[in-house]
């Protein structure tokens, strides 16, 4: 059995089963961690990225910062 959460958004009242919160939160949770690993590496790396638009491909070169 499942249990349904409702709260009050700034859209409107939002209902969500068990699950899908778990879901989503695991989902902000890994988005969280993500950005917070690129802004360490942000820190520690200087990145070059060169994309063809044309044919969807790109290359990608870092070094360490100085």
């Amino acid at each position: 059995m499942s249990s349904i959460v409702c709260l009050e958004t700034e859209e409107g009242l939002r209902c969500e089963g068990e699950e899908e919160r778990r879901a989503r939160e695991l989902e902000e949770r890994l988005k969280q961690y993500i950005e917070n690993k690129l802004k360490e590496l942000l820190e520690q790396y200087e990145i070059e990225i060169t994309v063809n638009v044309a044919e969807g491909k790109g290359v990608g070169k870092w070094r360490k910062k100085r």
